[in-house]
């Protein structure tokens, strides 16, 4: 969402004013406010309208799955920039003519305009707490995996258009990844532990593990959740004579 603009104020000699100039400023002081407090009513019932659309792989609306980027509203125009859960989502167009059309029903809005990005990409923790709950998901992550767990990295990767990494899941579902995200996606190769990885990427960024270790078990956690890293040891081996 986009940030509140700041007012500057100067100071200037000291002008007496008619007494008409200051009743006016009052005037528009108040007119003001009248504007401003309709307009958070309007962005909320923009967002509540929003709240009616859904990704079609996902059961979860696109405002509580973290897609919706900025939002801004001027007199009866709305302007929207929005994500998706992956580059080349087949939900392109029809996510889209949908958001434009639930714009639309919001009383006093007749132009809508809405803007597919891919930059930053989305990720899982951008989720709200409502739709981890409803896909199962711990509303406040918890570190909790076995610390000397040595997570292993399935799928493959991939480079969007844009340049963005995708990983893609044994099933066929894509995720668009940060770079740290991709990078201990790499470093579960099956021969380091959880604790192993949180070292070597916190070497790497030049940071203490104790800064990054509850994020990155939380990383992957969410990635072995979605498919994209296996636990080796819930698999037992069978041998075949």
């Amino acid at each position: 969402m986009g940030n509140p603009g700041i007012i500057g104020c100067h100071t200037s000699s000291h002008v007496e004013l008619p007494t008409y100039s200051v009743s006016l400023t009052k005037r528009n002081i108040h007119t003001e406010r009248v504007y401003l407090v309709r307009k958070m009513v309007q962005t909320e019932q923009i967002l509540n309208a929003l709240k009616n659309c859904y990704d079609p792989e996902i059961p979860v609306n696109i405002v509580d799955l973290g897609l919706i980027y900025d939002l801004k509203v001027e007199n009866d125009s709305v302007y929207v920039k929005m994500t998706l859960t992956a580059p080349g989502c087949p939900a392109h167009t029809f996510l889209k003519e949908q958001v434009e059309q639930e714009l639309l029903k919001v009383p006093g809005v007749k132009n809508a305009q809405v803007e597919i990005v891919w930059d930053p990409p989305w990720t899982p923790d951008r989720m709200s707490d409502a739709a981890r709950e409803q896909l199962g998901w711990s509303a406040t992550p918890v570190a909790s995996l076995p610390m000397d767990m040595k997570p292993l990295k399935t799928g493959s990767e991939q480079q969007g258009e844009d340049g963005s990494i995708i990983l893609v899941n044994p099933r066929g579902e894509a995720y668009a990844v940060s770079k740290h995200e991709h990078m201990i996606w790499t470093l579960c190769d099956g021969t380091r532990s959880v604790e192993r990885v949180v070292e070597e990427l916190a070497n790497t960024l030049g940071a203490q593990p104790e800064q990054i270790r509850t994020q990155v078990v939380e990383i992957i956690d969410a990635m072995i959740r979605v498919g994209l890293l296996t636990n080796p040891d819930e698999f037992v081996q069978i041998d075949i004579a």
